[in-house]
């Protein structure tokens, strides 16, 4: 019997324990999930019904299980960070919320104006005083205020994260024809710009800015991850291939959180690159090992996650621009 046959095998025994997790942390009454306490979250409980019906590919939620995550969606179509319909939007959350739905079977009609939310979010960037200011007088930060993603809430600066999230989110709803014109070309060809702007010098991306006060900003691996994931489309600009080089290198970190997210952000390329799948294969069981015991971990979505990274291979990816 192989070591890579007894690998996969110990994957999935792990990944069977991190479900039967998942179902025992489901909050009482409306359900839903929380980060690790009573308070559901919009980013858990999605998380969390993305590992339990993601797979096998083309499965699809009720919309009774659906219900702990549309509980909390607001008037406008988005949602807080958590189950408080009075909390400020999170686009973070919100994003994460409608790709979970739309990858769950839920229709065009229930997110359509999450969507047109989505399309039609300014981060103050965007505003022409705020561009003079920056220009003018806030000079810490090195970044091109005329290319804008999304904040992580309103009345915020783009943020590497939600604009991430947004981007994945938005190319996904396109792919289906739920979203299309020249204001939503605009939109994604301004958040990849920023992205691509933001990227660290040397490779990857930081939470926000790549320089500060003249001072080059270490990457994060969970940003470079997603930031990478919604990026599929430009794997042919240096800064992408450098990214993906600088990820696959540290497929032994510590993290399990990030670990997953470089697992899922990777699979996208892997037809491009040889060495995409032996990096995977090292990660996922480094990702087995941390969280073996899914009771020691305190963070649901750290658990969800890693049930998506551990899934089968070429089962569907929620986080995957088809290009």
């Amino acid at each position: 019997m192989s070591s890579s046959f007894v690998g996969f095998e110990r994957q999935q025994l792990v990944r069977c324990r991190i479900l039967a997790e998942l179902f025992r942390r489901r909050l009482p009454g409306a359900g839903g999930w929380s980060h690790c306490g009573a308070q559901c979250g919009t980013e858990p409980t999605s998380l969390a019904l993305l590992a339990l019906y993601s797979y096998p590919s083309g499965s699809t939620a009720t919309r009774q299980e659906l219900a702990s995550l549309l509980a909390f969606q607001q008037p406008n179509g988005l949602w807080p960070a958590v189950g408080d319909r009075a909390a400020d939007v999170s686009f973070w959350a919100s994003a994460l919320a409608v790709n979970t739905l739309m990858t769950l079977g839920a229709t065009q009609q229930t997110v359509g104006a999450s969507l047109d939310a989505l399309v039609h979010c300014r981060p103050r960037e965007a505003s022409w005083f705020v561009r003079l200011r920056f220009r003018l007088s806030e000079r810490q930060v090195r970044f091109d205020t005329r290319k804008y993603g999304w904040p992580w809430v309103p009345d915020t600066v783009s943020w590497v994260l939600p604009t991430s999230m947004a981007l994945i989110t938005l190319e996904r709803a396109k792919k289906r024809g739920w979203i299309r014109g020249k204001e939503v070309e605009n939109r994604l060809r301004l958040g990849e710009e920023m992205l691509l702007d933001r990227a660290c010098p040397e490779a990857g991306w930081n939470a926000c800015n790549a320089v500060v006060y003249g001072v080059p900003l270490r990457p994060h691996i969970d940003a470079t991850a997603l930031a990478l994931a919604a990026l599929r489309f430009h794997y042919g600009l240096p800064v992408v291939r450098n990214s993906l080089t600088w990820i696959l290198d540290r497929m032994e970190c510590p993290s399990a959180y990030s670990l997953a997210w470089a697992i899922l952000a990777a699979a996208a390329y892997k037809e491009v690159r040889a060495d995409v799948l032996p990096a995977i294969d090292i990660a996922r069981n480094r990702l087995a090992a941390l969280v073996e015991d899914p009771k020691a971990v305190e963070d649901t979505s750290t658990i969800a996650l890693a049930a998506l990274a551990l899934g089968p291979d070429g089962a569907n990816n929620p986080f995957e621009v088809k290009v």
